[in-house]
């Protein structure tokens, strides 16, 4: 699980903190893990602190588009394969491929 640094005042209610709290001299002020409620948010603000840690979820979403991309492509792969009976040129089909590939990566 990747940590996101997050400035606490933009946090709602019962996001879940997942790294101690601590204050600006280093005294532990909460364990984690522990859900973000008003007073907790008024108390970490009272003690200076201004960022918590959460879960990157980001990096959970990045999986699940990681395996949609590869299965799109495992389909554009297929499709192409219909271009060879057709007599279509092998760096044709190469570079709808190359092009298709880095369309959905540099969407991320």
């Amino acid at each position: 699980m990747k940590q996101l640094p997050v400035r606490l005042l933009s946090l709602a209610p019962g996001s879940v903190i997942v790294a101690d709290v601590v204050d600006p001299l280093g005294r532990l002020l909460v364990r984690a893990p522990i859900a973000l409620d008003d007073h907790l948010r008024n108390l970490l603000l009272s003690r200076g602190v201004r960022e918590v840690y959460i879960e990157d979820r980001r990096t959970i979403d990045r999986v699940e588009s990681d395996e949609a991309i590869r299965r799109e492509l495992l389909s554009l792969d297929k499709r192409l394969s219909r271009f060879q009976a057709e007599g279509a040129e092998l760096g044709l089909k190469t570079t709808i491929r190359e092009v298709v590939e880095r369309f959905y990566l540099d969407k991320r």
